[in-house]
């Protein structure tokens, strides 16, 4: 594998390529540069992706092993030829869709290596290049995993001649890398269109709304069946005339030969159109991108007002940390990034849970699956406090330094306040409401003060999740390693505590206790946890002051 990748490389920096992109007006010097930088940017993490060598490999290994298995599936079910091919199409296609939306966008987008480059006089077509080339390559590793053992295993399917059979293995990885490099095309133009269309104040938000819909489509695929089938009936119902049927009917092939074409053109537009939108201004937008928002102040809708945060969490430092985390939270593009890749799913849960749990009290007899939504709950905060100490503007932290030690301890209980009332007051109150009108009032009641009191003492231990001062940090490698870890444990405790509340939720009595006692052990959790939350913000502040670490939590505790 190292050999033919070497080789790759010599024949790229060859004579024929410097002379195809010559043609295209990139410089070809700094062609390299960019793509070595790139390359070091998502080893490095300073540009979160999958873009590095080292990760693409390992997905590749990865999908070497889940797709040899599908393939010999397939083949010993005796899969026609097309509907293999198809089959295997459809699965890179979907691969990619979850691979390049988040990578796009983190590459067309996050203006973070566009600001690296300010300085140099680079221009557009040696910048898109440079990026366009870096997306090709996740293809490539892509299509290579997850088709090069289904082309071989092509072979022992029943073709129609035996010069189909030989030449089955060429064509499927043809046919997938084809179709993988017009999608990126396609994923790139989306985002070419988005950088001209939507406004630049508008564009991270946009971006971000994107990278759901490959989450969407999977959590979505039982409801778009039910939408899909209500269509259909009301296309049944609005038949068209017959002639326009006959007329259909009369084309050779039907209504294919129609669509294909249309398809094709609309497709090809779409690419051609969008790419040039992107390389013609987009290192522009990028400038603006940053600089957005500045000239324009709006007034935002407050859930609890900054005088009675401040009473709350200890004077006007406390305040401070409510309005930073409420402030940042929804502008740091990497937090927004994680949330994007990761909060759908729960939301989605959510939501069925709670449709499928309303008709069933917890205190009946039989299980209810409103049993999950605490936990339900638990997991968005795990979540949100795993990736809180991360953000796109970490190098600005230093102006936290600036604070004596002492204002950390009312700085973490401010920020604690804000996780509480986005997470777990707002919501609680909001499906509570919901549940008092199927289940009555004292149940849901009962069950809400449980689950605000479990939800609260998964925060309370979350709160060992964040490593500093809220988007603070730079992303390192090994998060999602740890994050698995983390899984893990709640996955376990889920099990545990759905079999509990299925024995306590019996007796009311036994509830009350319960929530009691999950509330006095929220309360203590929290305030070791807090301490130690405080003394990790002060010592990723001041690292090379030891004596430093636990001043601020030792005062706050006196």
């Amino acid at each position: 594998m190292s050999g033919l990748i070497a080789h790759g490389r010599r024949l790229l920096h060859g004579p024929a390529f410097t002379a195809l992109l010559e043609r295209y007006g990139v410089d070809v010097r700094r062609f390299w540069v960019l793509v070595d930088l790139f390359e070091t940017l998502g080893a490095r993490q300073e540009v979160v992706g999958l873009g590095n060598e080292y990760s693409m490999r390992g997905l590749m290994y990865i999908w070497f092993i889940l797709s040899a298995i599908g393939s010999f599936l397939a083949a010993a079910a005796g899969a026609a030829p097309g509907v293999y091919l198809a089959g295997f199409l459809a699965l890179t296609i979907f691969q990619l869709g979850v691979l390049l939306l988040p990578e796009i966008a983190e590459s067309l987008v996050n203006p973070v290596d566009g600001l690296i480059l300010a300085h140099l006089p680079v221009d557009g077509a040696t910048w898109s290049g440079a990026k366009l080339a870096h997306l090709t390559k996740i293809v490539v590793y892509a299509v290579t995993g997850l088709n090069a053992v289904p082309a071989l295993v092509g072979l022992a399917l029943s073709h129609d001649a035996a010069a189909m059979r030989l030449a089955y293995p060429l064509l499927h990885l043809l046919v997938a890398l084809g179709g993988g490099l017009v999608f990126a095309l396609l994923c790139c133009s989306l985002f070419g269109w988005l950088v001209r269309i939507v406004p630049v104040r508008r564009l991270k938000a946009a971006a971000a709304l994107v990278q759901v819909l490959p989450m969407l489509v999977i959590f979505g695929f039982n409801m778009g069946r039910v939408v899909w089938e209500s269509v259909a009936d009301w296309a049944a119902a609005i038949r068209p005339p017959a002639s326009w049927l006959a007329a259909v009917e009369a084309v050779p092939g039907g209504l294919a030969t129609i669509l294909a074409p249309l398809t094709a053109v609309v497709a090809t537009a779409a690419v051609i159109f969008g790419l040039r939108a992107f390389s013609r201004d987009h290192l522009i937008r990028v400038a603006g991108l940053m600089s957005a928002g500045g000239a324009r102040r709006r007034t935002r809708w407050r859930w609890v007002p900054g005088s009675w945060m401040a009473r709350l969490a200890g004077g006007q430092t406390g305040r401070a940390g409510y309005e930073y985390l409420g402030a940042t939270m929804v502008r740091d593009w990497q937090f927004r990034r994680n949330m994007a890749l990761n909060l759908p799913g729960v939301i989605v849960g959510f939501i069925a849970l709670l449709v499928a749990g309303r008709d069933a009290s917890p205190f009946g007899p039989h299980f209810a699956f409103a049993h999950f939504l605490p936990h339900v709950f638990g997991l968005a905060v795990i979540l949100v406090c795993a990736f809180l100490a991360y953000g796109n503007d970490h190098k600005g932290a230093w102006c936290f330094a600036t604070a004596p030690d002492s204002a950390t301890g009312p700085f973490a209980r401010g920020i604690h306040a804000a996780l509480s009332l986005l997470l777990i007051v707002v919501p609680h109150a909001g499906w509570l409401l919901l549940l008092a009108w199927s289940w009555g009032v004292r149940d849901a009641v009962l069950f809400a003060a449980f689950s605000t009191a479990v939800a609260f003492l998964y925060l309370g231990l979350s709160l060992r999740l964040i490593e500093g001062v809220p988007f603070g940090k730079q992303t390192p490698p090994t998060r999602s390693s740890m994050l698995f870890g983390v899984m893990v444990l709640y996955a376990v405790g889920l099990a545990v505590g759905v079999g509990m509340q299925y024995l306590l939720f019996r007796s009311v009595a036994a509830v009350v206790v319960a929530t009691l006692a999950a509330g006095l052990g929220a309360y203590l959790v929290t305030r070791l946890t807090l301490t130690g939350f405080a003394a990790r913000m002060l010592a990723s502040l001041r690292p090379d002051v030891p004596g430093a670490l636990f001043s601020a939590a030792q005062d706050d505790a006196a």
